[in-house]
This record gives C-alpha cells, sequence and structure tokens, in this order.
C-alpha cells in the first residue's frame, strides 16, 4: 500500500503533495470539512470552479462564477455515520437518488450567478482568475437564473452515464473562456481524454454527447464516424454555390472575446496567486465550533497514517498559516512538539 496507494488521501502520497503545494491548503480545509461527506447527492453544492466570461449581444463582457445550490439544503454525516453507511451499503448514495426520483421526489438545483466587471475584479487583494479563491457570497450574492430537476433515471447506464464526455470547453455564443491557467489546461486535457476513453474524436456522435440543437460544419470521417455532411466540399473558403459548397460562416456563430492584455507569457506562479491562506483561513473560522473539530479530527486521522514523520511536519507547519488553535489541536493528536 506504500509504494502503491490504495487508500484514498490516507497515505503518504497524497500528503507529500499538499505539503509542498500551499495553494491547496484551501482545498484541504474543505475535504477535511463536513462538506465531503454529504448526507447525500441531493445535498451536494455545485461550483464552476473557474471564472468565466458573459458576452452580451453587443459585445459586453463580464466575468461570471457558477454555482449549483440543493433546494433541499445542504445537510453532511458523521464520520462514524458514513463508516457505517459505507460499510453496510457502499451503493447508498446512488440507491438514494434512484428511490428518490422513482417516488417523485425529485432532486433540484438552483442554478446562480456571481456576475461582475474588472473594477469589482480589481478591488479584490487576489486575482479572481486564481481557481483556489472564491467570491464571498456576502460581498457578491449569488443571483438565481434557473434550476436542474433531475425527474428520470436512465434507460442504460453504460450507453447514457459511463459514455458521457463532459468537457471544460463545451461553451455556447454568450459565454467564454477567461486566460484561468488552469482553465486553459483543462480544455485541452479533457478533450483529449475523451477522445482516448471513447475510442476517436467522433464521441459526440454519441448519442448522450451529441449536440440537441441544428449545427453545420465540415468535420467528416475519422475512427467510428456515424453519420458525414453531404456535399462536394469539405473545406471553406470555396466557390461552390449553394448544396454543393456547404455550411457558410454566419455572425451568429461563436466568436471570442476580443481581451487586450499585455506583459509577458511565462511558465510560473504568477505573484497574484500568492495568497494561499486567507480563503482557507475564512472557509475554517465560518465553520461551528463542532465542525472545526471535525476538520483537525479529520487531519489527525489522515496524517497518523503517514509513515514519513518530515511529511506530517511539513503539513502541519501550513496549519498556523490558517488558524493557531487548529495547528495545535492536530500537532497534539499526532504527538509532534
Amino acid at each position: 500500500d506504500r509504494g502503491f496507494p490504495q487508500a484514498q488521501t490516507a497515505h503518504d502520497n497524497f500528503w507529500d503533495f499538499m505539503s509542498l503545494m500551499p495553494e491547496a491548503m484551501h482545498m484541504v480545509m474543505w475535504i477535511m470539512s463536513d462538506r465531503a461527506i454529504p448526507r447525500s447527492f441531493r445535498f451536494m453544492e455545485g461550483f464552476g470552479v473557474h471564472t468565466f466570461r458573459l458576452v452580451n449581444a453587443e459585445g459586453k463582457s463580464h466575468y461570471v462564477k457558477f454555482h449549483w445550490k440543493p433546494k433541499q439544503g445542504m445537510q453532511s454525516v458523521l464520520w462514524d455515520e458514513a463508516l457505517k453507511i459505507n460499510g453496510a451499503d457502499p451503493d447508498f448514495h446512488r440507491r438514494d437518488m434512484w428511490t428518490a426520483i422513482q417516488n417523485g421526489d425529485f432532486p433540484e438545483w438552483e442554478l446562480g450567478l456571481q456576475v461582475f466587471d474588472d473594477d469589482f475584479a480589481d478591488s479584490f487583494d487576489f486575482d479572481v482568475l486564481d481557481p483556489t479563491k472564491l467570491i464571498p457570497e456576502e460581498v457578491l450574492p449569488i443571483r438565481p437564473v434557473g434550476k436542474l430537476v433531475l425527474d428520470r433515471m436512465v434507460d442504460n447506464f453504460f450507453a447514457e452515464t459511463e459514455q458521457v464526455a463532459f468537457c471544460t470547453q463545451n461553451i455556447v455564443p454568450g459565454v467564454d473562456f477567461t486566460n484561468d491557467p488552469l482553465l486553459q489546461g483543462r480544455n485541452f486535457s479533457y478533450l483529449d481524454t475523451q477522445i482516448k476513453r471513447l475510442g476517436g474524436p467522433n464521441f459526440t456522435h454519441i448519442p448522450v454527447n451529441a449536440p440537441k440543437c441544428p449545427f453545420h460544419h465540415f468535420q467528416q470521417d475519422g475512427h467510428m464516424a456515424m453519420h458525414n455532411p453531404k456535399g462536394r466540399a469539405n473545406y471553406e473558403p470555396n466557390s461552390w454555390g449553394g448544396a454543393q459548397g456547404g455550411p457558410r460562416e454566419t455572425p451568429r456563430g461563436f466568436t471570442s472575446y476580443p481581451a487586450e492584455d499585455s506583459g509577458q507569457k511565462r511558465r510560473l506562479r504568477p505573484e497574484s496567486f500568492g495568497d494561499h491562506y486567507s480563503q482557507a483561513r475564512q472557509f475554517y473560522v465560518s465553520q461551528t465550533e463542532v465542525e472545526q473539530g471535525h476538520i483537525a479530527d479529520a487531519l489527525i486521522f489522515e496524517l497518523s497514517k503517514v509513515k514519513v514523520p518530515q511529511i506530517r511536519e511539513r503539513l502541519v507547519a501550513h496549519l498556523p498559516n490558517i488558524d493557531e488553535g487548529l495547528a495545535q489541536s492536530v500537532a497534539d493528536g499526532l504527538g509532534l512538539d
């Protein structure tokens, strides 16, 4: 298990990486909290992580953060309850979702947006393109704009669930990317993943991944192509007219926002991403005293499974930057000075 870790996170490899990545401390607080052991999937929040753009019909851009808020509210279970559930019924969460839908108690989430402009973004001490940061809801309330209701089960699990291809680059006119470096990386890696996982470049021909609205392009052939455009030309520009010439460019098609950028393009961690602890601290102090105790207990449990003392010490050394009391509790639990 040490050489090839099988545990989820309670092993040297995971915490070795975490201890060397201070920017991960915000995430560590979340995954060690009660948020990581929800009562069921129906009580979980969703978050888009990255900052995207919204672009209106006049071409004006605003930044946006996407949120899903469960209409059922947010609930968690205790550590010992989670252990009993996992041991007695590993399919508990999936069965809970299935049963709720079958009984007509449809799980529902509200889609909310945090929309802001460049001046608002510049008012923060952190960079809004840093994916480890969020914008506090008391500073910028979430505006509800829609909802998601799960009202039926899939007909075939393999066809509709295992073959689904989520890709961050799947956006529609009116939504655009930002220079968030993690988002830019995911745009490439997710596409590569789906091409490999689903057998080739035509995974959008699989019904669950196929567009639901009319579309026109010149893409054709390739492994597992289920349909191809008709007509003489498969290239643009061409001089053929009518149906032979195929689809033509239209102003209604997708266009990227013409953002103005300056400065050097370099492979490094920017200084604007250098605040690693303030939001970790903000999350920790927002928890109740009982919830804070759960975070400390979870860290003690996880780090007690780490064999190399230096890894434990290195991770605990980050905690005073978040909260002195938390650091002392974890150090005491691990027998560290």
